[in-house]
């Protein structure tokens, strides 16, 4: 009898092997191998830019489409080409179902100056991506702060994206399509400053199918996305919408009015992911670029409003743009009569020099007058006009990004046309960093005649669109 149990015991214990192996081998099997559909080098980001000569650790986050959930090992170290000196190694991970990123860990000192360039594979996928290397002192290898640098701030990002995902959650399916895209860099740059009625080509969803509340999730979105500045961020955004009503109201027609605005996640709104929260419309646009839960950008920015300088709609009185009017002028009537002499440009400017569909334009030669050849005074009221743009962003990255343009003064220019009022039309002024581009450029009114129209364009020489 203890014989037979002995045997019994064995056949149960070969049974269970035999499961166990035939269970391992199922895991095995249906195990994806890691694949994506397509690897997008053109729109790699980086945490920081190396210096030559100096040792440098940071990360490439490389896009991709097509993902099928696979995990991927560690890869082996590719070496750079053109600036030699550097290697970069993929960070073990998990793709994502669709689009997503994979990062590179990028190590080592860079040999000279220059393009440095690495040729990688991803999930049976190939491209290279270039990483600038910059001059030995001429700018901080850092992502945080200094001269000549990125993006990549703190952000309220963790809010931004919850409101997201709640205003996508009013929408219907239909809505979503329109909402939603791909992150690519040319649907980013599909914005204009022309009506709509001669400009049908911005992405997203248009605002006119919005319900009342999802207009109530908009609205919630756009308040966390932008300042709590008075007269700044969310409240002058709300004005310039206000203002297209108003327009629409007197006479101004179907291509006037709130319902003409659009809003578009190109790219899934994520505190991990790169994606960008694009609204925007004939007299406002907002860019703003998230990747790895920080801000790698909030340019293009785009302002504008009809009539100026107020005007009341539904018994509210707005006055949107008025503080950055006020804090550019100030700045150049505390220049002296030679120092204006020095900063007048040579040719009347009747209209923004990188307005919309201008992108990468940036001139290489500076004009006008040196801030840093100007007293500290004069300095501060240079940043107060640069504050009245960066204060737009949300509160955490606009003291943030405001500090990197207070580290650049010294290099910055001002030039101008016309008055120093800025309230006649033709008038003109451009302040011009290593880093910041505004231009704020007074036209006269189309639907009221009697009033003025300014436009007022904020980029980033390095950070437009996020880098990418």
């Amino acid at each position: 009898m203890k014989f037979k149990i002995t045997i019994a015991s064995a056949i149960l214990f070969t049974t269970l092997i035999a499961i166990s192996c035939k269970q391992d081998e199922s895991v095995v099997s249906t195990s994806a191998t890691a694949s994506i559909s397509a690897l997008n080098c053109s729109s790699t980001t980086f945490s920081a830019t190396p210096v030559s000569g100096t040792a440098f650790t940071g990360t490439a986050t490389v896009p991709y489409t097509g993902g099928n959930g696979g995990a991927y090992a560690t890869g082996t170290a590719v070496a750079s080409s053109g600036v030699t000196g550097l290697t970069a190694t993929l960070a073990a991970g998990t793709l994502a179902s669709g689009a997503g990123s994979v990062t590179f860990a990028i190590t080592g000192t860079p040999a000279s100056s220059g393009t440095a360039t690495f040729a990688i594979t991803v999930a049976g996928q190939s491209c290279t991506f270039s990483l600038t290397v910059n001059t030995a002192g001429s700018g901080s290898s850092s992502g945080s702060n200094g001269t000549g640098t990125t993006w990549s701030v703190d952000t309220d990002i963790t809010n931004i994206v919850a409101m997201a995902e709640a205003f996508k959650a009013t929408l219907t399916s239909t809505q979503i399509t329109s909402l939603q895209d791909t992150y690519n860099k040319a649907h980013a740059q599909k914005w204009s400053n022309l009506p709509e009625g001669l400009y049908r080509g911005r992405s997203g969803l248009q605002s006119s199918t919005f319900s009342t509340a999802q207009w109530t999730a908009f609205y919630n979105l756009l308040k966390v996305a932008t300042s709590s500045v008075t007269s700044e961020g969310n409240a002058e955004y709300l004005g310039i919408l206000a203002a297209d009503d108003y327009l629409n109201s007197i006479g101004g027609g179907s291509d006037y009015g709130s319902g003409n605005y659009y809003i578009a996640f190109i790219g899934t709104p994520s505190t991990t992911g790169l994606w960008c929260l694009q609204i925007g419309g004939h007299h406002g646009t907002i860019i703003y670029t998230y990747n790895g839960g920080k801000m790698t950008g909030g340019t293009p920015s785009f302002r504008s409003t009809e009539p100026f300088p107020t005007y009341t709609w539904k018994t509210v009185t707005y006055n949107p743009i008025q503080q950055e009017l006020t804090a550019l002028s100030n700045m150049l009537k505390g220049l002296s009569s030679s120092e204006l002499t020095t900063a007048k440009r040579s040719a009347a400017q009747n209209d923004l020099i990188l307005g919309p569909a201008q992108d990468d334009k940036f001139p290489t030669t500076k004009t006008g007058v040196k801030a840093g050849n100007l007293t500290s005074a004069q300095q501060d009221l240079v940043l107060a006009a640069i504050k009245t743009y960066t204060d737009d962003l949300d509160d955490k990255a606009a003291a943030a990004i405001y500090a990197k343009y207070k580290a650049d003064i010294a290099d910055t220019y001002i030039s101008y046309y016309g008055t120093t009022d800025l309230t006649s039309k033709g008038d003109y002024v451009l302040i011009d960093g290593p880093n910041v581009w505004i231009e704020f450029s007074m036209q006269g009114g189309i639907i009221v005649k009697t009033a003025n129209h300014p436009h007022s364009v904020w980029r980033d020489r390095k950070a437009d669109y996020g880098s990418n």
